[in-house]
């Protein structure tokens, strides 16, 4: 066979590595990430309290359900504080150091319950199907976009501030919440039970973006076509810092961290096939015209 004969099956088998070794490279950097977290305060994740805001309910933004606030436990010598880069300063996150960090996010697992000043642990999860949470369901698509967008404070139709007495911070919370749970299929938690893709203005903002399967299981390592951009959401699984086996509480945390852009799941099957094809048939081909 003339040399030139390997170039178009060599150049398939490139355009194929080149793909599959980013989708593991960008995978190892979510990996990275975990880590790093998961060891950056003690073996067992960061440390926090469930601090009150405002009215002294542990989730003030809401009622039974809404807000919650997680401020940083460590020892406020180290200066170690979580990732806060996908947060909007004063509105979703206070960005300081040590005991001063604190963040605001949702309940996953409505089954638990965090009490409120309760030391606890934080870690993120990235078992095997990446968002696997304490009561078996992954985290959705809906909900990590939902909530990427609440964290930078430009949730389209969320009011941060509570001037107004219908629509506020409190009763966004509630619809939120409402949203994050119909969309992970605890239905029965909600505090509205008539939710549903338009009756929820979250909701019915995610029905009027097409294209997307709101409820299929998130994968942090994609960016689902710009979608998530740099944003990585997690499940955060709450321990009680004195027993880590005793979960309280799964809540949802957001980074952003490099360039995420990789294949989605369904490109990169159909990359392998045809470029496995494409140097099968042209190897044919050539041994074929050689003979």
């Amino acid at each position: 066979m003339r040399r030139h004969d390997f170039f178009s099956p060599a150049l398939f088998a490139v355009l194929f590595l080149t793909t599959f070794s980013g989708t593991a490279l960008a995978d190892l950097s979510t990996q990275q990430l975990v880590d790093d977290f998961n060891t950056m305060n003690n073996p067992n994740g960061y440390l926090f309290r469930a601090s009150t805001i405002g009215n002294g309910s542990l989730a003030s933004y809401g009622l039974r359900s809404g807000e919650i606030r997680l401020q940083n436990y460590a020892d406020p010598v180290t200066g170690q504080t979580p990732d806060l880069s996908g947060y909007r300063t004063g509105r979703t996150a206070n960005n300081g150091l040590g005991i001063n960090f604190s963040f605001q996010t949702f309940c996953v697992a409505p089954e638990l319950s965090i009490l409120s000043d309760d030391p606890l642990n934080g870690w993120l999860n990235y078992e095997p199907d990446r968002t696997c949470t304490f009561n078996g369901n992954s985290l959705t698509l809906g909900v990590a976009w939902l909530y990427k967008e609440f964290a930078a404070g430009t949730l389209a139709g969320y009011y941060y501030d509570n001037t107004d007495p219908v629509n506020n911070r409190v009763n966004s919370a509630v619809m939120l919440q409402d949203a994050i749970w119909f969309l992970q299929g605890d239905t029965t938690y909600m505090v509205d039970p008539a939710t549903n893709w338009t009756s929820n203005r979250f909701l019915e903002l995610l029905d009027n973006m097409p294209g997307y399967n709101w409820t299929a299981a998130y994968n942090p390592a994609a960016n689902y076509g710009g979608l998530m951009g740099d944003s990585k959401v997690f499940v955060m699984n709450v321990s009680v810092a004195a027993n880590t086996a005793v979960i309280r509480q799964d809540v949802l945390y957001v980074t952003q961290y490099g360039d995420s852009v990789v294949p989605e799941p369904a490109s990169l099957l159909l990359w392998t096939i045809g470029s496995l094809g494409a140097v099968g048939a042209v190897y044919h081909k050539r041994r074929k015209d050689n003979k």
